[in-house]
């Protein structure tokens, strides 16, 4: 088998998750993982692809370069290991939310603070949107792999959310929730 990371970008539309599935499905080729996003009018995925056994690289990369050209989308892909594709991602078992007036740092200070907790990120949503009467507001939210260590995470990050003049929260999951 082989396993590829495909990375494709664009203008949103709607048809972008059918136009690059059926390029896919034509190859015989399986989405093992995805995550997929909009953002201010761009639309973005990743994706783990899986090639059927006998299925080349070239044969899929002469498929995605049609798919951009008929698309107008931008399609990059990178090999990787089946020993890579094999890896159990970590599931996160806090949420870490932000929220306050928009400034530079913010992304920066709070994920400094994980860092050095050793603490992986596994997913980060942010926004800023502008209000009527409080400039933009900021909000982000982090899901994190602590390794149980959410609860000592509370101190550091709402120094750092002093220090940046925002709010933050830590929320653990629950594991019948996740």
């Amino acid at each position: 088998m082989s396993y590829l990371l495909l990375s494709i970008s664009g203008h949103d539309r709607a048809g972008i998750v059918r136009d690059v599935s059926e390029a896919l499905l034509h190859l015989n080729a399986n989405i093992e993982d995805s995550s997929m996003t909009a953002l201010r009018g761009r639309f973005t995925m990743m994706l783990i692809v899986k090639l059927a056994d006998g299925d080349g690289f070239g044969t899929l990369k002469a498929a995605l370069a049609e798919l951009e050209q008929r698309t107008g989308l931008t399609v990059q892909s990178q090999r990787i290991s089946a020993e890579e594709a094999a890896i159990v991602p970590q599931e996160p078992d806090c949420v870490v939310t932000v929220t306050g007036a928009d400034r530079p740092g913010i992304v920066y200070e709070i994920t400094d603070v994980l860092a050095a907790n050793g603490v992986s990120i596994v997913d980060v949503s942010t926004r800023s949107r502008e209000t009527d009467n409080r400039g933009d507001v900021y909000m982000m939210a982090l899901e994190a792999f602590s390794d149980g260590k959410a609860e000592s995470l509370r101190a550091p990050l709402e120094a750092a959310a002093n220090r940046l003049g925002v709010d933050v929260e830590v929320h653990i999951l629950d594991e019948a929730v996740i």
